[in-house]
């Protein structure tokens, strides 16, 4: 896992992540991207006007579109705490981190520096406190990449929403979560494309000593598609389940009753509400819209023509004896990147030379590999999508 950037420096969005290589993201052709279709009469609750930019909300999610399309991950925004519409101005850091002759470390330590003067000028000049003052990474590099990186995984994940009958827009919340980095770890303990808490995964036996399936893709989806429709069914209000799925729906709960209204641009936007929100909770809806408008018009802000890696088409199966790691790897032709790839869930310790995987581990393989993938007498049950 590489090594987390200070939080000092990238105050990405909401909760620091950090981010292991995503495999594979030059070895596979793409496919041309095409705006998505989300209009859906059968989804509960949901008509064209769902997912519409609340009028409160307009600024903020402005905003995040700039931070999404305008600012790199080595640029950024200063802005007054907690408050994304009062703005000192922007910074970039992309000459510290070209410098040829700093390590890394350096580079970090210098960018540091350059932050923290430029903290104090903006102090000096608009008289206010530095510690009121905020900055903002941009995520225009992180967005083309997680553009890409959704097609292994949306088709996926759009037929598991359909199935429960959820808004096809939901699934766009990993843009938010994880930008599609199947590596993507919080430091408060959220994992996987979803980044669900271990406590949240507890009850379903997620994780065990061999596996962490919030990390596997289509098994965080189908327990992020029960988290959002259960807030749904308890808020009654889709941009408050999204919001909730950040907030927890309880606390939400709690807000919405005390102040008498499911409306989100009035819960974020009152002034005795905002103290009930954290920073990552009162823009996440935002956020989120600010994500879903972009990924829906990413022609407009990414050169043409955005690619889209093809969908992972993928086998499930759960071991019922044990399994040599060799024997797996020899299903993707001793590729370790590939491997890891079909399997983020699988804990690396397991992916070893002389290891093996136990009972009930899931093993995903390519649909076109081999029954029961070359692994001899190996036994393994199919589990269907």
């Amino acid at each position: 896992m590489r090594a987390q950037i200070p939080v000092l420096i990238l105050s990405v969005l909401f909760t620091s992540l950090s981010y292991g290589q995503a495999p594979l993201q030059t070895k596979v052709s793409g496919q041309t991207w095409t705006s998505p279709d989300f209009y859906q009469v059968k989804a509960m609750g949901y008509d064209e006007k769902t997912f519409a930019v609340p009028e409160g909300l307009k600024g903020d999610v402005d905003f995040w579109v700039k931070i999404y399309t305008q600012y790199s991950t080595q640029q950024g925004i200063f802005h007054l705490v907690g408050d994304t519409q009062t703005v000192f101005g922007d910074i970039d850091l992309s000459q510290i981190y070209v410098h040829q002759g700093w390590s890394p470390i350096r580079k970090e330590k210098e960018a540091e520096l350059v932050v923290r003067l430029q903290k104090r000028l903006i102090a000096r000049k608009h008289n206010v406190s530095v510690k009121q003052i905020r900055l903002q990474m941009g995520l225009k590099d992180r967005m083309a990449d997680a553009i890409k990186l959704s097609g292994y995984y949306l088709p996926m994940m759009e037929k598991i929403f359909a199935e429960q009958k959820l808004p096809k827009e939901l699934t766009r919340v990993v843009f938010v979560e994880s930008s599609f980095n199947i590596a993507a770890q919080s430091k408060v303990g959220a994992s996987g494309l979803w980044q669900i808490m271990p406590a949240v995964s507890k009850k379903y036996k997620y994780i065990s000593a061999a596996q962490d399936l919030r990390n596997h893709p289509m098994y965080a989806t189908k327990l992020a598609a029960n988290i959002l429709k259960q807030n749904y069914q308890i808020l009654k209000s889709w941009p408050l389940a999204v919001t909730a799925y950040n907030h927890g729906v309880g606390s939400l709960g709690k807000i919405v009753k005390k102040y008498k209204s499911n409306d989100i641009a009035f819960l974020i936007e009152n002034v005795s509400a905002k103290k009930s929100f954290g920073f990552a909770s009162r823009n996440f809806y935002a956020t989120y819209l600010a994500a879903l408008y972009v990924e829906s018009h990413a022609n407009l802000y990414f050169p043409e023509p955005v690619f889209k890696y093809p969908e992972l088409q993928v086998r499930h199966l759960k071991l019922t004896q044990k399994l040599p790691y060799e024997k797996l790897l020899a299903v993707f032709d001793n590729d370790r990147e590939k491997l890891c790839l079909y399997n983020p869930h699988i804990k690396k310790k397991f992916l070893k030379p002389g290891h093996v995987l136990p009972v009930g581990v899931i093993a995903t393989i390519p649909a076109t590999a081999d029954s029961p993938f070359r692994l001899g007498d190996v036994a393994a049950a199919e589990i269907p999508l």
